[in-house]
């Protein structure tokens, strides 16, 4: 589904839970092919403890709450030590 098929609140709703949860959800955005090509999916970086902190968080936006998010997956994943340039 794309965006300007979706309700605007919803939308919003979506946006609003992503602000609020900054702290823990830390990038996100959604996956084209290619700039004119449709969204096929989304990504995440959260920050949490546990497994079932990180579902807890995606389980709670408004997009998977109204279903439209019926399936996703949770991994985890390690910061490379890059070294840090000023």
């Amino acid at each position: 589904m794309q965006p300007s098929q979706i309700d605007a609140d919803l939308t919003r709703a979506h946006f609003d839970y992503l602000a609020t949860c900054g702290d823990r959800i830390t990038d996100a955005g959604g996956l084209r092919e290619g700039p004119d090509a449709p969204f096929c999916g989304s990504v995440w970086v959260i920050e949490a403890d546990t497994l079932a902190e990180a579902q807890a968080l995606a389980d709670g936006d408004p997009y998977c709450k109204a279903g439209l998010r019926p399936d996703y997956r949770v991994l985890q994943w390690n910061r490379a030590p890059l070294p840090k340039t000023d």
